[in-house]
């Protein structure tokens, strides 16, 4: 062998030797983090056996209760903070992780009517009679059959940017299916950590990407309310909070493809059988689902009240109109809570 084949092979040693020394320590490094983050989500739930299985939880505040279906992905960490803004000494916000999330078996209630009952099965283990309930995007269906089989433990139905219609890929223009637009962007553990250090290291990239696939507006709009997020503390805050609910992917992933299945096989609801009074937020630019479904939905539920978020996509939490949006839903609920009896 000659000298400079002796030197190419020498470099080409070397250089696998740096690729897995630099491979080895991003797996180390992933591994940490996705140690401490599991470690974290479990220190802070509660875990109760109902008589139709285990469901994770968080309970917080004091007051009329509210019971949070969160979106997809998601677990109990994002239906908090989607109550986040509900007053603890008026409201105590139940927030489970719905089946196939965190550390909530899918086994619970794969199927939007089990996980109704599983969460009405973790409200009489936890001795509480009846709830408001709110739901957001794929959390929706199971909120709906909630408020349709359990009309007892309903007092009031909040739906945001709710998933109410099956999935139809040959529509025009086609939507885009919440939870597979993360599957497909994240990918894996690692793909969900480097997205939750880019949106603190670099939000814009991360926001504008998000934006583009949940919001029909146009590319000079999605920009304004891009520059308005970023010049909020408060809601760039929340933004990358909620990056965060989706992480790790891992444990999220099984609730998340169920959520796909169950979208794709979704049947009609008899939405004339809900009795409980409803609240249906939707954005006016919903790329996700469109405005026309909410406006369908609150048309056929009994004295339901349609709130339009104009401007908004999927994500009505961020925005100019998002603490208006908040005391609205604060206000519906405190007006329908009057002569519900406390837990």
């Amino acid at each position: 062998m000659t000298a400079s084949l002796r030197l190419l092979a020498r470099s080409i040693f070397l250089l696998c030797v740096l690729f897995l020394l630099v491979l080895g320590l991003a797996l180390a490094w992933l591994a940490s983090w996705r140690a401490d983050r599991i470690a974290a989500l479990d220190s802070a739930s509660e875990m109760a056996k109902t008589a139709l299985g285990t469901v994770e939880f968080v309970s917080r505040g004091e007051g009329r209760v509210v019971l949070v279906f969160h979106g997809a992905p998601g677990g109990y960490d994002q239906a908090m903070l989607l109550s986040a803004s509900l007053p603890e000494n008026e409201f105590q916000v139940i927030a489970p992780s719905r089946p196939g999330y965190l550390r909530t078996p899918l086994a619970t209630g794969p199927v939007p009517e089990q996980q109704a009952d599983a969460m009405a099965a973790l409200m009489d283990t936890m001795g509480i009679s009846s709830a408001a309930v709110l739901a957001i995007s794929s959390g929706a269906p199971a909120a709906i059959q909630f408020a349709i089989r359990h009309p007892e433990k309903a007092w009031a139905l909040v739906l945001i940017s709710a998933v109410t219609a099956k999935f139809d890929p040959k529509a025009k223009p086609p939507g885009a299916e919440p939870g597979r637009l993360v599957l497909e962007g994240f990918r894996n553990d690692l793909g969900a950590l480097l997205s939750v250090k880019m949106t603190e290291r670099d939000p814009l990239r991360i926001l504008s990407s998000v934006l583009e696939s949940e919001n029909s507006g146009t590319a000079a709009e999605r920009e304004r309310l891009a520059n308005y997020v970023l010049g909020d503390s408060d809601q760039l805050e929340g933004f990358r909070s909620l990056i965060g609910t989706f992480a790790p992917l891992s444990v999220r992933e099984t609730g998340t493809r169920n959520d796909l299945d169950q979208i794709r096989a979704l049947a009609d609801f008899p939405f004339e059988q809900i009795n409980a009074p409803t609240l249906v937020v939707h954005g006016t630019a919903d790329k996700c689902v469109p405005f026309s479904s909410a406006e369908a939905i609150a048309a056929r539920i009994p004295g339901a009240i349609l709130l339009p978020v104009e401007g908004t996509g999927h994500l009505v939490e961020i925005g100019p109109l998002a603490v208006e949006v908040q005391e609205k839903i604060a206000e519906f609920l405190r007006q329908h809570s009057q002569g519900q009896s406390q837990p």
